[in-house]
């Protein structure tokens, strides 16, 4: 027997349960269950029930659960089994692993979407199907060609879980387990186009069967892309160049996504993640982060505080503020007044109310500090601060301020310098305004603790939830006051940070707002 005959036959593909997946079957049903899924199958086999238990870790290889079907059932029963164990995996019940000599190379575990208590029948025409020849595996995919050429996707990215490395892309609700180093090798070897004799040569100590089996492997889960070339230039390595005709398909739609976009869309929602989601107050072993934090300033001034009941009287319509509000990036030649900066505040950032209440984490009841403010937040959490770069005010010396939402004002963090004035300088020029023009210089920051002690794998996409909200109502504050409004699209955490003397990794700006007095 050929060495390349010996290595095919080495090189297996086997099935097994995902991490926490139980089976259960009684009277003609099966029921799998998983965390946060379960799926009921019904009718079910006798032979398909006993190759569902050849799944219990670490599981068997296609051929060996293939014969035990046969050895009592049929090819019917074969073509089952396949639709069933699709359906499996679809759900994230089953993970696929690629065996080289007993070894572990690396392991496909997709993600699971939530499905309760389902149940699943074989669809009409499979059995049919089935009788017409021995059926093909979902999961088998036809042999790679000689002119087939791969590359790893844009989207794909390799990280450390627990003791694993991982590779996993937002294309697709699967996650590589790289069990083995040399599985790593390959990934690398993707980085630039090439053909299976291509990745062969640059990973030593993997031959031929393994490599195609892993790329196979790693193009399921969504990480691997794959074109055609002409044999003449097989041999060509580095990204192909219009000329040269080789063709990756393009998704006119992936043009407009960035990595980093796609993935934080597609981890932040429902579908493709595998992690605890939501409300799941995920880090009880430390003390609920407080409503407010502590006070830092030396130097205080107060605001003041506008009549509610004259506002309620004198204020525009809603629907006339609605219509009327735009973003404004010339000012009046007199600036904004401490007054009106003390009443814009009052109106859009003052704290209301404060209460404690208990909520239920996994450790049990724990008692947590909450307060409410003119605009709504996720949780009524509250993690945003609002910090004033002072340009011009009259009553109010210049300088860099922490708002104090219970007391309503302001804490001098320090006075005019150069950290300042480049906060200034980039407010600026995303607003395409001379910074010497600007007057104040707003900029939201998130504890982010305050969000994530509660939520998982949400938690940042809440507050940018809340960024947008506190934008809308300083916006219509703004409109209804007669002043000069402007959302900015971005600023530097890292040079706000400096300026306030926080911890980036605490305390981080997240959103940036100009305001002044109008022409």
């Amino acid at each position: 027997m050929s060495s390349e005959k010996r290595s095919i036959l080495a090189v297996s593909l086997w099935l097994s349960w995902q991490d926490e997946v139980t089976l259960s079957s009684s009277d003609g049903e099966a029921v799998v269950s998983g965390p946060g899924a379960r799926v009921a199958l019904r009718p079910i086999s006798p032979e398909i029930v006993a190759a569902m238990e050849c799944l219990a870790p670490p599981g068997q290889t296609e051929e060996q659960i293939e014969e035990t079907i046969l050895a009592s059932g049929s090819v019917d029963s074969l073509a089952r089994w396949y639709y069933h164990v699709n359906q499996l995996r679809r759900r994230g019940f089953v993970r696929r692993s690629l065996y080289s000599n007993g070894v572990r190379l690396a392991t496909l575990a997709p993600f699971g979407g939530t499905l309760g208590g389902a149940s699943q029948s074989l669809p009409p025409g499979v059995a049919i199907a089935a009788t017409q020849g021995r059926p093909l595996s979902p999961a088998r995919k036809p042999p790679h060609r000689p002119a087939d050429i791969f590359r790893l996707s844009r989207f794909a990215y390799l990280r450390r879980e627990g003791a694993q490395l991982v590779v996993e892309s937002p294309l697709c609700p699967a996650r590589i387990i790289l069990d083995d180093p040399r599985s790593a090798a390959v990934i690398a070897a993707l980085a630039s186009p090439g053909t299976i004799s291509q990745v062969i040569a640059l990973t030593p100590g993997l031959d031929v069967a393994e490599v195609t089996g892993l790329v196979s492997l790693f193009r399921e889960a969504g990480i691997v892309d794959r074109g055609t070339i002409h044999p003449q230039e097989s041999q060509t390595r580095g990204e192909p160049g219009a000329a040269s005709g080789v063709p990756f398909a393009v998704n006119p739609a992936l043009e407009t996504w960035e990595f980093h976009d796609l993935l934080f869309h597609s981890r932040s929602r429902l579908g493709r993640s595998d992690g605890q989601f939501g409300g799941t107050y995920r880090m009880p072993h430390r003390a609920p982060p407080p409503a407010f934090k502590p006070e830092v300033a030396a130097e205080w001034f107060d605001l003041e505080r506008p009549d509610a009941a004259q506002l309620e009287r004198d204020d525009p319509p809603f629907a006339l503020v609605q219509e009327r509000r735009r973003s404004i990036r010339e000012y009046g030649s007199r600036p904004l007044t401490a007054r009106h900066l003390g009443e814009f505040l009052y109106r859009v950032a003052r704290t209301t109310r404060r209460w404690q209440s208990e909520v239920h984490a996994p450790v049990g009841p724990i008692e947590m500090e909450f307060s409410a403010r003119p605009y709504p937040a996720g949780g009524g959490l509250h993690e945003l601060e609002f910090y004033l770069v002072v340009n011009a005010c009259q009553d109010l010396p210049n300088g860099l301020y922490h708002y104090d939402p219970q007391q309503h004002r302001l804490g001098r963090l320090s006075g005019p310098n150069r950290l300042t004035e480049l906060l200034l300088v980039e407010a600026g020029a995303s607003a395409g305004i001379p910074w010497e023009k600007l007057q104040i210089h707003i900029i939201l920051a998130a504890r982010f603790e305050r969000l994530a002690w509660k939520y998982e794998s949400i938690a940042y996409a809440l507050l940018l939830k809340d960024v947008g909200v506190v934008y809308q109502t300083m916006y219509l504050a703004a409109t209804a006051m007669n002043l000069a409004p402007c959302g900015l699209g971005c600023g530097d955490s890292d040079l706000f940070a400096r300026a306030a003397g926080l911890d980036y990794y605490v305390e981080s700006s997240v959103g940036e707002f100009l305001l002044g007095s109008k022409q």
